[in-house]
């Protein structure tokens, strides 16, 4: 089934403004653990400031970039352009985070602002170099796969003799019943695939609970 572009959209806001909520969170806790030995007015303070919105910027973007390709399941232009628009966000929201934490520091702002600068750049920096990568069908060092069991549900669904759709109601009932040893065979094919094989104990512990259903 195609994807919604509105609904990717929404999702994406809405991981931007978790993104500040967790960039938000890390920024108070390094206030606090610096006030607690007193240098909270300190360049320490600044440069734990940037660790911190640059890890979350990573983590959040990997996220939301892997997120995008598995709703997706492709890394053209128009999987592109909101994730970037998403990338940017991020930046903005973090930077307003910093700036409201930045004035209760005790550092003037002659001090704060330049460091500031170059935090914004160093995220965009990133943002241009991630947004490059998922284009390419990258993340990180890794090429890009879409989730493991959705994988194999496409492949053991797309095989020959199995069940291609399932309606609902009385076309779903008969479906079911003229086609039940096809489902049975499909999912054992499942269970016993090398896709299966591969997955981590616990993703082999979701796939057999749905298989059991």
């Amino acid at each position: 089934m195609p994807y919604d572009p509105a609904y990717l959209g929404s999702s994406l806001n809405d991981r931007a403004y978790d993104a500040a909520s967790a960039g938000d969170t890390a920024l108070n806790a390094i206030m606090r653990q610096n006030n607690a030995v007193g240098r909270l007015a300190s360049g320490a303070t600044l440069h734990m400031f940037g660790e911190a919105m640059r890890k979350t910027f990573t983590e959040e973007f990997d996220k939301a970039a892997l997120f995008a390709f598995n709703l997706t399941g492709e890394n053209g232009p128009d999987v592109v352009k909101p994730l970037d628009y998403f990338a940017g966000r991020v930046v903005d929201l973090l930077m307003d985070k910093l700036v409201l934490c930045g004035r209760r520091t005790g550092l003037d702002e002659a001090t704060v602002a330049p460091e500031f600068n170059k935090i914004r750049v160093s995220m965009n920096e990133m943002r241009a170099r991630r947004i490059r990568d998922f284009a390419h069908g990258m993340m990180g060092n890794e090429r890009m796969k879409r989730d493991p069991v959705v994988s194999i549900v496409n492949t053991q669904s797309n095989s020959p003799g199995a069940v291609q759709q399932v309606g609902v109601g009385e076309f779903s009932q008969s479906a079911i019943i003229q086609h039940h040893q096809q489902l049975v065979a499909a999912i054992d094919r499942a269970l016993a695939s090398p896709e299966f094989r591969q997955l981590e104990q616990t993703q082999k512990e979701g796939f057999r609970d749905i298989a059991e259903v």
